[in-house]
């Protein structure tokens, strides 16, 4: 059996071969490098976002001390109900356990607010 003469460009092909090669290389590793880079910025970014919704929501605490608050009520009128918010007190006043209005009282005991119901 004989052998095949190599073409003349042989050296010219296994250069652009070994290019190729090494370019597929560097390529794959970019990607590489580039998705650990993207997955890191997306976890501080999603760290931050965690952080701050966690710290908007925490209630700083404020300096109240007891207090005492003289509401009017009508001829009739009783404190069905109240609850605690972050805001302060909201007090339920109505007659026969249908609530006409809400006052919310702030933990120094001044009404903030008043909504009626007709």
């Amino acid at each position: 059996m004989s052998e095949e003469p190599m073409p003349k460009n042989y050296k010219l092909l296994k250069g652009i071969v070994i290019t190729l090669g090494v370019l597929i290389v560097v390529m794959v590793v970019v990607i590489i490098v580039a998705s650990i880079m993207k997955y890191n910025d997306q976890k501080s970014a999603e760290a931050a976002l965690v952080e701050k919704y966690q710290t908007s929501q925490i209630v700083k605490p404020t300096n109240s001390k007891p207090f005492e608050i003289n509401l009017k009520l009508s001829n009739g009128e009783e404190i069905i109900s109240s609850s605690n918010s972050d805001k302060g007190i909201l007090i339920n006043i109505g007659r026969n356990q249908t609530i006409e209005r809400v006052i919310l009282v702030d933990y120094a005991g001044n009404i903030i607010a008043t909504i009626k119901s007709n």
